[in-house]
């Protein structure tokens, strides 16, 4: 990777890719605490989550008026707590839930800063979240992001953004005004046709960008399920990775 602007500081990452639940939101919670406090030790400024990582990649069935129950406020008591731990720890966080917005629902993805305060709020713009035929309630939204935190402008991606060829457009706009692409998502590959195949399809994707791309999946502990994996990639070149399959976290500079 080239070197970082001299006129800005690195941004420290901790990618954690954890046992977590497909839709058990007080498992989630629960596993987010243990990566912040095993994540200490390496001073991070930023501690990042897979795709809907809080409220479980499953935790909506597509009907509706369970699922609005299940979506989470952003003032709610669920990100109200995460954004204490921010404080308390005095580090970034960003995760992915499933928002309900005044009856209306999305893929988010919040970016917490160490002071507790919400500096990247991003709704999926990509239609692949939900089922085909759900109501008007199921919606995206309708452009991508870029903020800064601490010295780095960063924009968000969620997982099958990055897919959509008529999204590459308003994604490589991003480019000249960021730092660094952070791709969440939640793959369900089998290992053996992540490493064989899968793996290189998505850091060839990656170089579409000039940008630095962070890609990190969540871990599933049941079979067939999310195995992780983290990768830091910059202009096709592998820069840091946490293996799929294999639970843990991954450092990386920025």
């Amino acid at each position: 990777m080239d070197q970082p602007d001299k006129r800005r500081k690195p941004l420290r990452i901790t990618c954690a890719c954890l046992p977590a639940s497909i839709d058990d939101l007080d498992h989630n919670m629960a596993t987010m605490k243990t990566a912040l406090l095993e994540a200490r030790p390496h001073k991070p400024d930023l501690v990042v989550f897979g795709e809907a990582f809080l409220t479980g990649f499953n935790g909506l069935n597509f009907n509706y008026s369970r699922d609005a129950m299940k979506a989470l406020f952003i003032r709610g008591k669920e990100i109200s707590q995460i954004r204490r731990w921010a404080a308390d720890e005095g580090v970034a966080i960003g995760f992915g839930f499933h928002e309900n917005d005044h009856g209306y629902l999305f893929s988010s993805y919040l970016v917490i800063d160490r002071q507790g305060d919400i500096k990247g709020h991003y709704r999926r713009v990509s239609e692949g979240w939900r089922i085909k035929g759900t109501g008007v309630e199921y919606k995206e939204g309708s452009e991508f992001i870029t903020f800064k935190l601490n010295q780095t402008n960063i924009t968000i991606l969620v997982c099958g953004d990055f897919w959509e060829d008529h999204l590459l457009m308003p994604i490589i706009d991003r480019d000249v005004d960021t730092d660094l692409f952070l791709w969440p998502v939640h793959c369900d590959y089998p290992i053996d046709e992540w490493h064989e195949s899968i793996r290189e399809e998505y850091r060839e994707r990656s170089q579409i960008l000039a940008k630095p791309v962070l890609f990190y999946n969540n871990y599933i502990d049941q079979e067939d399920r999310a195995k992780g994996g983290a990768y830091l990639w910059h202009w096709g070149r592998e820069l840091g990775a946490l293996a799929y399959g294999e639970p843990g976290l991954l450092q990386v500079e920025v």
